[in-house]
């Protein structure tokens, strides 16, 4: 399925004025209902919607593992999401002992294989894409037009192919706020990788929360504002200087 619907437009350059055809990002609303309850409506890029609804869910704490996951349904008439859950059957994944390294030579190389997958973006200027990796490959990557429902499709993947947090990081296209670390700290994953800034708060936040934050991330550089102690570099003490 098409996720972009072509346009007319007009285009204005040093030339004068045209006629022109652009591809415009795809951003439906989807209703979710969590054991019949209404729970929330995204606007969303219409792709990977289970990953979506279970992503979303797994963040808000309403369930605990795959298991828990009964059914999922998903009208596209309608534009509704059904899933229902079981009652929690165990107490959720404790990530606290959860750890993670990277080489900035990991992460530089991996950053160029994100930009050159994050094809809707390339393709629409207008998508958000999200990445868990493990210092060797890409494991997951998404796009939508919204960066949360991006990073919900990631966790729900990895709910999905049961694909824990150790050793993975996290890259995003944009910059990273306050109001993804919810869903985040859910997930376990330790390092966070973007390639905007942040903010303060958000900094403060992955301090306390032991998570490392890097900004900026580009080929050959990087800002480590928490946790540095994460991104090994080769100049560093025992690290082959």
């Amino acid at each position: 399925m098409d996720l972009w619907d072509e346009m007319r437009i007009v285009r204005i350059d040093k030339s004068g004025r045209h006629g022109a055809t652009d591809k415009m990002i795809k951003e439906d609303p989807f209703t979710l209902f969590i054991n019949k309850a209404y729970v929330h409506t995204f606007a969303c890029t219409p792709c990977n919607l289970e990953e979506l609804a279970i992503g979303f869910a797994y963040a808000e704490g309403l369930f605990h593992a795959k298991e828990d996951i009964e059914d999922l349904r998903i009208d596209t008439v309608t534009q509704e999401i059904f899933l229902t859950l079981k009652p929690p059957r165990r107490a959720p994944r404790d990530n606290r002992g959860v750890e993670a390294f990277l080489s900035d030579e990991a992460i530089f190389d991996m950053w160029d294989n994100f930009n050159e997958r994050s094809e809707l973006f390339y393709i629409t200027g207008a998508a958000h894409a999200v990445a868990l990796i493990d210092g060797k490959e890409i494991l997951i990557l998404r796009e939508d037009v919204a960066r949360h429902n991006a990073l919900a499709k990631v966790i729900g993947a990895m709910i999905c192919g049961e694909v824990g947090p150790e050793g993975k990081a996290l890259i995003f296209s944009g910059r990273l706020a306050l109001e993804m670390f919810k869903m985040i700290e859910r997930t376990g994953v330790k390092i966070l990788l973007s390639h905007g800034t942040t903010t303060s708060r958000a900094v403060r936040r992955a301090e306390e929360a032991g998570i490392t934050l890097a900004g900026f991330v580009k080929r050959d550089y990087m800002n480590v504002y928490t946790h540095a102690e994460r991104i090994l570099h080769a100049g560093d003490p025992g690290e082959g200087a």
